[in-house]
């Protein structure tokens, strides 16, 4: 049996869709069946049907067991293809159909490709980050130094990934992340932020880039782009006026 690949893919005159080529926007930490199956499945479909043009950097957050199989491997084997299969109902009809997901550029170790992770920060076309390293991931371990390759925790992985950004683009608008939480937590995304700041804390990382992670986020961005849009457009009403 063939090995699934964009040639092999070629080979059979595959006719479904296809990415082969795009930036890597997104980084996934966290390379397992659900991450694959939810997350992903919703990125390639944005890629065929609203020209999202985004691939996906998988990394695994623990790491690998010698001589145990490593997904890390399978997965860049074939390109990042993978055969997803649909099955259950949708609308009262019963489903049962696969999708060739090619979303996906590559998957990365954060032990052993320590480098190479830290490496996406400096790309300015990354724009998300999506995770699920378990409902025991979003864990707050004071044990975790800044010198680690990297620190054992997620949210400390993170945090190096982030501050590793800020010395690349400093205080540059729009160079952060909009960061999708899918640990099984209540407020996962509150939680996850409560870890970073402190650990930026406890690794003495500077007021500079707490100030970046509370005040450069996308979602503080937009907040100030949308008041200035309103405040925009009651000067022009009254100018108008209305």
């Amino acid at each position: 049996m063939n090995k699934l690949s964009y040639q092999t893919l070629k080979e059979k005159e595959f006719t479904g869709y296809l990415l082969k080529e795009a930036p890597e926007r997104v980084i996934q930490f966290g390379e397992g069946n659900f991450m694959r199956a939810f997350v992903d499945f919703f990125i390639d479909n944005m890629n065929e049907k609203a020209d999202f043009n985004s691939k996906v950097v998988l990394v695994q957050p623990i790491a690998p067991i010698p001589g145990a199989f490593d997904l890390k491997d399978a997965i860049n084997e074939q390109e990042g293809l993978y055969t997803l299969y649909l099955r259950g109902c949708e609308n009262g009809e019963k489903v049962n159909k696969k999708r060739i997901i090619s979303c996906v550029s590559r998957c990365l170790n954060a032990y052993t490709d320590f480098d190479a992770v830290m490496a996406c920060a400096e790309n300015p076309q990354l724009r998300f980050i999506s995770c699920n390293t378990t409902e025991a991931g979003i864990t707050y371990d004071p044990t975790c130094r800044f010198e680690d390759r990297p620190a054992s925790s997620y949210p400390g992985k993170l945090t190096q990934f982030l501050y590793h950004r800020f010395q690349t683009f400093g205080s540059q608008p729009g160079e952060g992340f909009l960061i999708l939480a899918c640990e099984l937590i209540d407020d996962n995304g509150k939680e996850l932020e409560k870890c970073v700041l402190k650990y930026a804390s406890q690794w003495n990382l500077g007021q500079d880039f707490i100030q970046w992670l509370q005040n450069r986020s996308p979602r503080t961005e937009r907040r100030k782009r949308l008041r200035r849009q309103r405040h925009g457009h009651r000067r022009n009403l009254r100018l108008l006026g209305y």
